[in-house]
């Protein structure tokens, strides 16, 4: 979305906030409403690794704009870029843009994209937490991937055998197959952060929106397991250093498997999927992401009144 149009619809955005907001008080409940930037009825497929934040972005969005009805539907990348391509799916959130193979399927029917990046989110490694090592080696896993042996690594445990966090750590390691031993695939995220709880020796491998901010049902697990560092290889001079998935290391670029996440809007004209990106994008859409763990594109900016004592 180039930033001409994006502040012209940002105008917009806000003027139609401030009107929805006078009109809801008097919009009698179930009446049917055209689909605009901040009313009406849209679906939006979301990446299973990054539930958590974009439910937490909808449940404020819905507060503000109660005649909007945004509905969530969580997926592996792979179902959303299948849903994308046979036309079942025009707004989506994942954690990387189209190949350009995939967008000339849209270039065809003469479609072209908003994109909207909103966070930089980070692939964890998560192990008992009777485990002794509190560090891995990016290497080690990279070997497991390829189909060797690791002293060090021992089972890999994915969320799902078609999620993002497969597809970007298989490109990582330079191979376009998940090996078939040591590796491991379960179906969601929630699976994963289980099972190593579970399993002493097991490293499981989600995103690390999942460990930031849990589920109430997930939390005791999370409370006990532990979060590896990992090396960074780009940016070793000799003393190998180790770095966690926190905010900051996200930030300085010192923690090594980030990605960016964006609003995918493939449906060649504005609605509804359009004013949700404008939002999360938006300085408290961004505060959202802030208070979540994951990096914002624009960190917020804080107003300090300064007042002159007496």
């Amino acid at each position: 979305m180039n930033y001409f149009k994006r502040t012209i619809l940002l105008c917009i955005f806000v003027i139609g906030m401030f009107f929805s907001c006078k009109g809801d008080k008097t919009t009698p409940d179930g009446k049917a409403v055209n689909e605009t930037l901040i009313a009406g009825k849209t679906k939006v497929l979301v990446d299973n690794t990054v539930q958590p934040i974009v439910e937490d972005v909808l449940a404020v969005f819905h507060s503000v704009y109660s005649r909007s009805h945004v509905t969530q539907v969580n997926m592996t990348e792979n179902e959303i870029i299948n849903a994308l391509l046979q036309d079942s799916a025009s707004v989506v959130v994942l954690p990387r843009l189209l190949t350009a193979q995939e967008e000339s399927h849209f270039e065809k029917l003469g479609i072209k994209p908003e994109v909207t990046p909103f966070a930089t989110d980070a692939i964890a490694f998560i192990t008992n937490k009777t485990a002794k090592d509190t560090v891995v080696n990016l290497e080690d896993v990279l070997k497991v991937l390829k189909g060797n042996t690791s002293d060090k690594v021992q089972k890999l445990v994915f969320d799902n055998g078609n999620s993002s966090t497969v597809q970007y750590l298989l490109k990582l390691a330079g191979v376009k197959q998940v090996p078939s031993q040591n590796v491991y695939s379960l179906k969601t995220n929630e699976e994963v952060i289980k099972y190593v709880h579970d399993t002493p020796g097991a490293i499981g491998i989600v995103g690390v929106n999942w460990l930031v901010q849990p589920p109430v049902s997930l939390m005791k697990y999370v409370d006990n397991i532990t979060v590896l560092a990992v090396d960074n290889v780009k940016i070793d001079k000799g003393q190998k250093k180790y770095y966690k998935p926190t905010q900051s290391n996200i930030a300085t670029g010192l923690y090594p498997l980030t990605r960016k996440l964006y609003v995918l809007n493939y449906r060649g004209g504005d609605g509804l999927g359009t004013g949700f990106a404008i939002y999360i994008s938006s300085p408290e859409g961004q505060r959202i992401i802030l208070k979540s763990g994951l990096l914002p594109v624009t960190i917020p900016s804080r107003e300090i009144e300064v007042r002159k004592e007496l």
